[in-house]
């Protein structure tokens, strides 16, 4: 495929002479030839080009206005441009390159210039444009598989509703369109399960891991009268299955958090999850799940508690990953208590409008993260469940 280039000059011997010079040194060269930085915008705005080389002093509109409107311009601004000039001094040419030129040569051309200077900028800045046109289709190919992605992991969440017994309400913010954190809902045998859990890393793998996680979560629960730790347990030996069978390379950990909703009380079992918090309706008040265990795929002979508590009508279960509130620090499994914190501030809203608390939740700890100038760069999963008889 041919690089079109545009050379700006309003001399006729000047443009001749470039033409020359990339034609005896560069293959399949296109030329656009402008006198003034009017045609400049002319011509690109008409055609793909991938290379000007552009005089400073034209009449209508000289060079420096033209490199300043090409690089505003959000279609434009990637092209490169390398000034061509007989201005000599410093501080013109600093200027031209603080303005977005990539390089420059001086005129008169010497014979250097013609043999092997400007060919080897040209074909510098025409390498480097189609590199980064290149990584920029590249990018929008990740992000329509992203997408695709996030719509697939979304078409397996539980959706906001009502099961028997109770009122399901759900927050996800993955961070690369995709992530490993995830939650699940579901009525079986008269009895809700449910379970948050965080894979290891971000993105597509993450979230194939976390597809892979649920695959066995919902396996486990159709067992009859089947408990917490007995779901975890089954999930961490599944694991070590898979990973004998896959090799060293493809195992992965995660925490999970799972719990079961059985009249009117709740039995759970954790595995390396933030501590999740109760509300009491009666007392208007959080109270927290201070109970937890090995990470998943870590060990293969673990064992896990189960553990239960008593729940009544509008009672609520809220849990979370530590993507809320993890910056990366090793200090950030702490950091729950910042949760526990935040929403108690919150109960007026909670009582009101559950969703609405959610935001509140999630909106707080963004701002937490903006104000100390810390990425808020993890997924996040927020799971509340609302007793309703």
């Amino acid at each position: 495929m041919a690089y079109r280039i545009l050379i700006a000059d309003d001399a006729t011997m000047n443009r001749m002479l470039v033409k020359k010079v990339l034609s005896q040194n560069l293959e399949d060269l296109v030329f656009e030839e402008a006198v003034n930085g009017k045609e400049v915008i002319e011509i690109v705005e008409r055609t793909p080009v991938d290379l000007i080389i552009l005089d400073l002093i034209m009449p209508v509109m000289d060079g420096y206005e033209t490199l300043r409107l090409l690089k505003k311009h959000p279609i434009h601004q990637d092209i490169p441009v390398i000034v061509n000039s007989a201005i000599t001094e410093i501080n013109s040419i600093e200027n031209t390159l603080k303005e977005g030129a990539i390089d420059y040569f001086t005129k008169p051309l010497s014979p250097n210039d013609m043999n092997i200077i400007l060919p080897l900028k040209a074909k510098n800045a025409l390498k480097l444009y189609e590199q980064s046109r290149t990584i920029i289709e590249l990018n929008r190919l990740i992000q329509e598989e992203l997408k695709n992605a996030n719509t697939f992991a979304n078409i397996m969440l539980p959706k906001s509703g009502s099961f028997s017994g109770v009122d399901l309400f759900i927050k996800y913010h993955p961070s690369l369109g995709i992530g490993g954190d995830f939650f699940d809902c579901i009525e079986q045998d008269d009895r809700i399960h449910f379970m948050v859990a965080d894979v290891t890393g971000h993105g597509i793998a993450a979230g194939m891991a976390s597809s892979m996680v649920k695959i066995l979560y919902r396996k486990s629960i159709l067992k009859p009268n089947i408990m917490p730790h007995e779901i975890i347990e089954e999930m961490n030996q599944s694991i070590f299955e898979i990973f004998d069978f896959a090799g060293e390379d493809n195992y992965f950990v995660f925490t999970a958090f799972v719990g079961i909703i059985d009249q009117g009380k709740l039995y759970y079992a954790n595995a390396g999850q933030p501590y999740p918090m109760i509300f009491q309706s009666l007392t208007e008040s959080f109270g927290e799940i201070h109970q937890n265990g090995f990470i998943v795929g870590m060990m293969e002979d673990v064992h896990f508690e189960t553990e239960q508590i008593t729940l009544k009508k509008d009672d609520m279960i809220f849990l979370y990953t530590d993507g809320l509130f993890c910056t990366g620090e090793s200090s950030d499994f702490t950091e729950w208590k910042k949760v526990f914190k935040v929403s108690n501030q919150f109960i007026p809203v909670l009582m009101t409008n559950p969703n609405e608390f959610l935001d509140e939740v999630f909106y707080t700890f963004h701002m937490i993260h903006k104000v100390n100038h810390t990425d808020f760069n993890d997924d996040v999963a927020m799971m509340l469940i609302k007793l309703t008889s």
